[in-house]
């Protein structure tokens, strides 16, 4: 499988740190912030602001806003020079432990969207212009969030929500997704670098994306290499002797002829193991033999707290920088390493050792608590009951269909709206409740029709109820009439909406009965004197 990677920019991170640090209060859905706060919160981005270092030569600028940088400042230059052009610039000191403490926690925050992030530590220590970025390994865990374009929009909607500007982009390599996130022409949320397939859009990149040294820049620039297609076609020796190995060796990096070593932040749980071998793993067998022994050791600190894992990580990591990631997840907290270590041996083929392993990480993410019933005298726990057994069968099952193909069962769904009446239940999960006990609804369709079939009115009452009715090329008299019951849409799923304008989509439902004694469900939508009907369910009968 090819390695996808995430790398997300935060373009002014040390100023947000600044701004938000600072806010008196956050706003919440009961309470939210009135015209004079959001006003100065928006006086706040336009005004012109940057972060400050001293050192032996003076004070010089560290960081600096979007304002800042539009107004022509950039980062290194001195204080002295910004306010020779800004007089009315607003700067702060450098807090480094602010910057430092909220950084961490974003990133244990985005474990959520993958468990391999590894800081951007070169431009934590060189950088000049207050932003900050880390990786995120991505592969083969994208289609859980919707796919890669959804992926980037939901982090780009956690950041704008937590007061930080930000860029994101997904590439085969590290190097090609920080170049994307900085230079690539697309939208927001379609910065996605798939090589040699958009290598028309990466040669249009410019040289700083490989993330040279000013010197490198200035000497390409001066010999009118400018972008990233420049580069590419001119003889590798001449590269070498002209600009030394650090060109093509970021080159190579980019396109993922080299790998790239990236210092992954491992999390701080308990259910992780990490082994290191001093002679490398050469083979198959001796890499089987290892993830063996280090999922029974995971199995038993599992057992000794009464807990089961969900889903297992396992992570090889070759000596030339190379990584192979094995992904497996059960139905039920899982206790058994011989069940584990079935699921991982059918990928374990996949694994390509190439020169050695040189490290094995095996991780459980995502654990639960395990109820047992003592059905032994020795401790032991049977493996071979009922529903241990069923609850692997069905594991093995999914392992084989993929991602794609999950294994459901229908079951009801306590909800008004009868869209949501059904829903997908994992086969070993506990039944759910029908409906509220303490809200009983009218008689339901044994069938719903899916899309509701549009119906023509052909006759009303005087009171405008339709007593006579075309549908599916036939007419209908009706005989007898309940209802209505009016279904109205959760409002909390369109708080997006003015003053939760849902008039629109709300229905009054009725149970006729036709000429032939057939009991059909149908309702009626559209604003008043637009009515729509439309056929929802047939009662059975």
């Amino acid at each position: 499988m090819q390695q996808r990677f995430l790398y997300l920019w935060l373009t002014h991170w040390k100023t947000d740190c600044q701004r938000t640090s600072q806010k008196t209060g956050t706003p919440t859905p009961d309470h939210p912030r009135d015209a004079d706060s959001q006003k100065t919160a928006q006086e706040a981005l336009a005004t012109p602001h940057v972060i400050t270092r001293s050192d032996h030569k003076g004070v010089l600028v560290c960081g600096l806003n979007a304002a800042a940088q539009k107004a022509g400042l950039h980062g290194g230059m001195r204080l002295s020079d910004a306010r020779s052009i800004l007089p009315d610039l607003k700067d702060s000191p450098e807090d480094a432990e602010l910057c430092d403490g909220k950084f961490a926690r974003l990133v244990r925050f985005m474990d959520r969207y993958s468990p391999w992030i590894a800081p951007d530590r070169d431009l934590h220590a060189r950088g000049l212009h207050g932003d900050a970025g880390m990786w995120l390994e991505i592969t083969g865990g994208s289609h859980l969030f919707g796919g890669e374009s959804a992926m980037i929009k939901q982090i780009l909607r956690d950041m704008k929500n937590q007061g930080t500007a930000a860029r994101a982009a997904i590439a085969d390599t590290a190097g090609a997704a920080w170049a994307a996130a900085r230079c690539h022409p697309g939208a927001s949320h379609e910065r996605i670098l798939s090589l040699p397939r958009d290598h028309g859009v990466a040669a249009g990149f410019p040289v700083s994306c490989l993330r040279l040294s000013d010197d490198i820049i200035a000497v390409l620039a001066r010999l009118g290499l400018k972008q990233l297609g420049d580069i590419t076609p001119l003889p590798r020796a001449n590269i070498t002797t002209r600009l030394g190995p650090d060109v093509l060796h970021r080159l190579d990096q980019f396109y993922g002829r080299l790998p790239e070593h990236l210092n992954f932040e491992l999390p701080d749980a308990p259910w992780l193991i990490k082994q290191s071998f001093g002679e490398p793993l050469g083979s198959a067998d001796t890499l089987a033999h290892a993830i063996e022994s280090m999922v029974a050791d995971l199995c038993a600190k599992l057992r000794s707290d009464n807990l089961g894992l969900r889903r297992l990580l396992v992570r090889a990591i070759r000596v030339d920088g190379q990584t192979h990631t094995i992904t497996t997840t059960t139905g039920t907290a899982c206790q058994s390493e011989s069940h584990i270590l079935r699921l991982l041996a059918e990928k374990m083929p996949g694994v390509d050792t190439g020169f050695g392993i040189e490290q094995v990480i095996v991780y459980a993410p995502w654990v639960e608590h395990v109820a047992f019933r003592q059905v032994r005298l020795d401790r032991k726990n049977d493996d071979s009951s009922d529903a241990i057994a069923l609850a692997q069968l069905l594991d093995r099952i999914a392992h084989h269909l993929g991602p794609k193909d999950i294994l459901y069962r229908p079951a009801h769904h306590a909800s008004h709206l009868p869209e949501r009446a059904a829903i997908r239940q994992s086969p070993t999960g506990p039944p759910k409740l029908a409906r509220l006990s303490d809200a009983p609804l009218p008689k339901r369709p044994v069938r719903l029709i899916d899309p509701p079939e549009p119906v023509d009115v052909i006759e009303r009452s005087a009171t405008g109820a339709p007593t006579k009715l075309r549908w599916r090329k036939m007419i209908l008299e009706v005989l007898r009439a309940d209802g209505p019951e009016r279904i109205c849409p959760e409002w909390w799923g369109y708080l997006d909406r003015d003053n939760y304008a849902l008039s629109q989509m709300t229905r009054d439902y009725f149970r006729i009965c036709d000429q032939q004694g057939r009991m059909i469900w149908l309702f009626r939508s559209g604003h008043a004197g637009q009515d729509i009907w439309s056929v929802h369910g047939l009662f059975a009968g």
